[in-house]
């Protein structure tokens, strides 16, 4: 069952904040609630080195953080006062991003260029939602924003 949402991937890059902005206004135009979604991973070298971690920390930086943005760049309420939904997921962001739209009408990600190192450890994030995901998918540039 398809429910009547917009969700977006969120994070800092310049991608996200023009796909967050873009992801607003649709959802205002189509009268869609927006989720946003933050999904934060760890070092993995942390972990290897046996560094006890404490999640709740983390998760709750995590959220201050994503408020922050979203309050900063679009807002935590629509024109109508309707509050936005901020998700925080720990977990690799393209495979959290297609299961956070698995019932959306749209998902919505930024574009940016990762080369090198980068791209292999980190792989596209919007390419692997265009491909996985079950509902459509809009891949916003930068200069959207």
């Amino acid at each position: 069952m398809t429910e009547s949402k917009i969700v977006v991937g969120i994070d800092d890059s310049p991608a996200s904040i023009a796909a967050m902005k873009w992801a607003a206004a649709e959802a205002e135009l189509r009268g869609l609630d927006l989720e946003l979604v933050n999904v934060w991973q760890l070092d993995p070298s942390l972990a290897a080195a046996g560094v006890v971690l404490p999640w709740a920390d983390f998760e709750e930086d995590a959220l201050n953080q994503a408020t922050d943005l979203v309050a900063e760049h679009v807002g935590l309420t629509d024109a109508n006062g309707k509050e936005r939904t901020i998700t925080i997921v720990q977990g690799t962001p393209g495979p959290v991003m297609v299961d956070a739209s698995k019932n959306a009408t749209m998902l919505v990600v930024g574009t940016q260029v990762n080369t090198g190192l980068r791209r292999v450890i980190h792989g596209s994030v919007s390419h692997y939602c265009l491909t996985h995901a079950e509902c459509v998918v809009v891949a916003v540039p930068v200069v959207a924003g």
